[in-house]
């Protein structure tokens, strides 16, 4: 089992190496928010007043950090549904290597396409009137009723 382990950690190092780096910058940038007023703000909301798909998504991400993960779902729903999902998938892949699953295959095509459409009208749904519940906090705080 452990030399299952390490041929997978050594098969799969620049990944590994890729993800580790990507969770220390995630890493900076948390402590950055929560103790500085720095954000990176979103270059489609501040043109055009409008909530992209993947506005909340650092909001999602330091609700999980707090273990908050129904605020975390309030701030953007469709990542939170689908980042889950297509992590699970990728399990699925590496571990069980299932024919119909196959890495660039036809099958994985598909999801991919129906996740980006997914968010394409998500982005539109959230942005109509009467769903403000679907926009991140930090813009629902700008509406007035």
């Amino acid at each position: 089992m452990w030399k299952t382990f390490f041929m997978a950690l050594r098969t799969h190092k620049k990944k590994l190496c890729g993800g580790l780096l990507l969770l220390a910058v995630g890493g900076v940038y948390a402590l950055l928010v929560h103790y500085t007023s720095f954000r990176i703000p979103c270059p489609f909301h501040a043109v055009t007043g409008l909530a992209c798909p993947g506005c909340g998504i650092s909001h999602l991400c330091l609700r999980l950090l707090h273990g908050d993960f129904y605020g975390a779902f309030r701030e953007n729903p469709a990542v939170a549904i689908l980042i889950p999902l297509l992590g699970l998938m990728r399990l699925v892949q590496l571990g069980f290597h299932p024919r119909w699953l196959q890495k660039n295959g036809k099958i994985e095509k598909i999801i991919l396409l129906v996740c980006i459409v997914l968010l394409l009208l998500f982005g539109v749904v959230r942005n109509l009137p009467g769903m403000e519940c679907l926009l991140p906090s930090y813009t629902r705080a700008y509406l007035v009723t």
